[in-house]
């Protein structure tokens, strides 16, 4: 007896150890538009019973000048901390270049060309300490050149916005190129340097016979120019395909993807292996879970543009 009630006190204690113990997480995100991956990780950490966080942000308002500030910063503090988030592949770069070796895992909530950036030498087998959600936004963007092709099939030129200072987004720009000629649309990659030439660009797309905006991943469109591209594009009435469902409630037409929140929440339960003692080497990054595919409804009907309406025999989400 006198034993049994021993074990059932040491079990107590070691469960109230448990119970205080408190994570130190980083959070390196280029800007306003990752957050929804930020919260998809809270919120799944929470429902993995994890609850006692203390979360550092790190946002670098869309300044590639800041984020480098930033992550030079995080790399001198990064034993400060038990994990690192990174945004996305670009964040995760620049902590693994600012450290040249990491000493603290890093998780990436939702990443693009993952192995193009060099972040691991295998997507099975993480070899630099860095893992995490593999979005796959590069390579379904022959996906959504072909629903495209489907739903717009009278539409044959069409915009991407990038910028070729990085591997994301010239990936993804190379593979919708290739995308088009195979459906039979000409995609025409623009590099943009402010909103007021954006502005210009779509206004004055229409003349040279350029009827849609396809928009490719890139931290640049992700956090910044999105907005602006779903003002100006509803405004002139040019139809927008988005690669995350999410931004179809914030006015694009019709998305292909997983939504920033979801990748973030498939990222806590790889997080959460890591903060209970797997080595990061032992977990392999995942693609994310179920793309869907989404449409704006009302959107579409202001656009005043034909489309295939036998199309939504293919959606999984329609917005009203």
């Amino acid at each position: 007896m006198r034993i049994l009630l021993l074990l059932l006190l040491v079990m107590s204690l070691l469960s109230c150890k448990e119970e205080r113990q408190e994570y130190r997480i980083a959070v390196f995100i280029s800007g306003e538009g990752r957050k929804a991956k930020v919260k998809g990780f809270q919120d799944g950490l929470k429902n993995l019973g994890v609850n006692r966080v203390k979360y550092t942000l790190y946002e670098g308002n869309n300044t590639l000048a800041r984020m480098r500030e930033l992550a030079q910063e995080l790399a001198l503090r990064e034993e400060d901390y038990d994990l690192i988030l990174a945004g996305g592949s670009l964040e995760a770069y620049m902590v693994k270049t600012a450290s040249g070796k990491l000493k603290t895992p890093v998780v990436i909530l939702g990443g693009t060309s993952i192995l193009q950036w060099g972040l691991t030498k295998s997507l099975s087998r993480p070899s630099e300490n860095i893992t995490g959600v593999d979005n796959l936004n590069a390579e379904l963007m022959e996906k959504r050149v072909e629903l495209f092709s489907k739903m717009f099939p009278n539409i044959k030129k069409v915009l991407v916005f990038c910028n070729p200072q990085f591997e994301a987004s010239k990936n993804a720009t190379r593979i919708t190129i290739r995308a088009g000629r195979k459906f039979g649309i000409k995609v025409v990659p623009l590099n943009v340097k402010d909103v007021r030439e954006l502005e210009y660009i779509i206004s004055n797309m229409r003349e040279d016979g350029y009827k849609a905006i396809i928009i490719t991943p890139c931290f640049y469109t992700e956090n910044f120019l999105t907005t602006y591209i779903l003002h100006y594009a509803n405004f002139h009435q040019v139809p927008v395909f988005c690669p995350s469902p999410g931004l179809v409630r914030k006015g694009c037409h019709v998305a292909y993807g997983t939504s920033g929140y979801e990748q973030g929440f498939q990222a806590a339960h790889i997080a959460y292996k890591i903060l209970n003692g797997t080595p990061v080497e032992h977990v392999p990054f995942e693609r994310a879970y179920y793309p869907r595919l989404a449409v704006n409804e009302s959107a579409l009907r202001e656009l005043g543009v034909d489309y295939n309406r036998e199309f939504f025999t293919y959606v999984d989400e329609v917005v009203k």
